[in-house]
C-alpha cells in the first residue's frame, strides 16, 4: 500500500512510500533515511510511537507528518 507522508523541516517535503502490513513508524523513518532520534511522527495530529504498524485500509486516508526536531544544519 502507498502511504503519502509529510515531512517538515526548513521546508515542507512530500513523499509517497510503500509499506507493508508489518511495517512500523520506525521502519517507515528507515525506508526514508530519516533518524528517528531526530523527529517526531504524527498521525492526523497527534504523535505516534515508533513501535506502531502503519498499514491498515484507513491509513491511506490519514494524514502522517513527520516534523524534524532537529535542524540540519
Amino acid at each position: 500500500m502507498e502511504l503519502t507522508v509529510k515531512i517538515v523541516s526548513n521546508k515542507v517535503e512530500e513523499r509517497k512510500i510503500e509499506v507493508s502490513n508489518s511495517d512500523t513508524y520506525e521502519r517507515v523513518l528507515k525506508k526514508l533515511n530519516i533518524n528517528p532520534e531526530e523527529v517526531v511522527v504524527l498521525r492526523n495530529g497527534k504523535p505516534v510511537p515508533e513501535d506502531e504498524h502503519v498499514a491498515g485500509e484507513k491509513i491511506a486516508r490519514e494524514e502522517v507528518t513527520i516534523i524534524r526536531i532537529i535542524s540540519e544544519e
